[in-house]
């Protein structure tokens, strides 16, 4: 069977369990993709589990696509384990919006995890509907057996956002899986200034509230700067808090977590104002990048790649980042665009808060070169471009 025809509008449906106002970096990813694929022309269906989800914007305008949300509960994590889903089936409801629609390129995007579900109904549709399944892994888990991952096996084409991760999947999964790196939407941020930071002295760690993000890491660097004096600055670090119901918590950690973090606080009798907590959504992160001097990003795990660390440095803003997992395969060059510092070492990461800080020079030089970089390297349009080339390719014949 033929691929969607070059003369026809393309409709492509993007799948996930999450979509904003939940925040998270696959959200965050599929808002400013969908957004940038109706840009193009292409109409976008994003099948979720959001109940609240919204589309983001720039549909109606003339050439444009359109973005419209599908809300399933089977989709849905707060309710896809264990308890079934309600309303109608999953396969039956893709199959009527799919076919409705003229859909024939299904992006899944982390269906590995939690339920088969939505991945073994999309590939059970598959001959019949004429789909192209493309499948992108945002992370990998170690589960001895996981039937998602076993169903998204049958997809067509498997991509994985660094080359980290593209190896850790081919090894675990025991398939092929392409390292394709996501981009961000660099317009957003090649207008925030490089100098004059609205908020000198502020130190941004732009993450969800999880333990795995370094937020304690943070504190204490913050808390060593002061109490060594190394920086004639006096930092105040703002860290991300959003609301239970919009943000990503697979484990249930965001509000223990947050609470473990007060405990800290007053163990360290850190002083009211050098630590603050900022709304996260998706459209808050630009105005928090122009107010910071410095971003950290001292992850405690493998990080998959981080896209936040990238937008950061769009903006112009030096970045601070653990050697975690695919993170330090957005600063090639060490201390040129970006500084590199060793897993849980509070003193190094203190030690570089404190040089930018007290360095405005150095902190915009590192920043512009920043920019640069990700300009040349990480546009979203470059993914953009090798996406719609895979979704326009010949289907292979069944």
């Amino acid at each position: 069977m033929d691929g969607q025809p070059t003369d026809q509008k393309m409709h492509v449906g993007l799948v996930h369990w999450s979509f904003p106002p939940c925040v998270g970096g696959v959200e965050t990813h599929l808002w400013h993709f969908s957004r940038l694929l109706a840009a193009h022309g292409v109409d976008v269906t994003v099948f979720t589990g959001t109940p609240e989800a919204v589309a983001p914007g720039r549909t109606g305008v003339e050439g444009e696509g359109t973005v419209r949300i599908e809300r399933h509960p089977g989709l849905d994590l707060a309710g896809v384990v264990p308890e079934p889903p309600e309303g109608p089936e999953l396969g039956a409801w893709f199959r009527e919006l799919i076919t409705a629609r003229g859909i024939r390129v299904v992006h899944g995007h982390n269906l590995h995890h939690f339920s088969e579900g939505p991945a073994r109904a999309l590939a059970e549709l598959r001959d019949e509907l004429g789909l192209r399944l493309v499948h992108t892994y945002h992370s990998i888990w170690h589960e001895e057996a996981n039937p998602a991952a076993e169903a998204c096996a049958r997809w067509d084409l498997h991509f994985a956002v660094s080359d980290f991760l593209a190896e850790a999947c081919t090894r675990h999964l025991g398939f092929t899986v392409e390292r394709r790196y996501l981009g961000i939407d660099t317009a957003t941020y090649l207008d925030v200034p490089v100098a004059g930071v609205q908020e000198p002295g502020m130190v941004l760690l732009p993450a969800r509230l999880i333990p795995d993000k370094g937020a304690e890491l943070a504190i204490r660097a913050v808390h060593h700067i002061i109490e060594h004096g190394l920086s004639e600055v006096m930092p105040r670090l703002v860290l991300m808090r959003t609301g239970v119901e919009n943000t990503v918590d697979f484990h249930g950690e965001t509000v223990g977590f947050y609470n473990e973090l007060q405990k800290l606080l007053k163990k360290l009798d850190v002083k009211e104002g050098v630590v603050e907590f900022a709304e996260a959504g998706v459209d808050h992160m630009r105005a928090l990048y122009e107010k910071a001097s410095v971003v950290v990003y001292p992850s405690m795990f493998d990080e998959p790649m981080g896209l936040a660390p990238l937008e950061a440095m769009c903006a112009a803003r030096p970045v601070v980042v653990t050697r975690m997992g695919g993170l330090d395969e957005g600063i090639e060059e060490d201390e040129e665009i970006g500084f590199l510092v060793p897993d849980r070492n509070v003193s190094k990461l203190a030690d570089r808060i404190a040089l930018l800080l007290d360095d405005p020079a150095l902190a915009q030089a590192v920043g512009r070169r920043a920019r640069q970089h990700v300009v040349h390297h990480f546009d979203l349009e470059f993914y953009l471009r090798h996406m719609l080339r895979v979704y326009r390719a010949p289907l292979s014949p069944p």
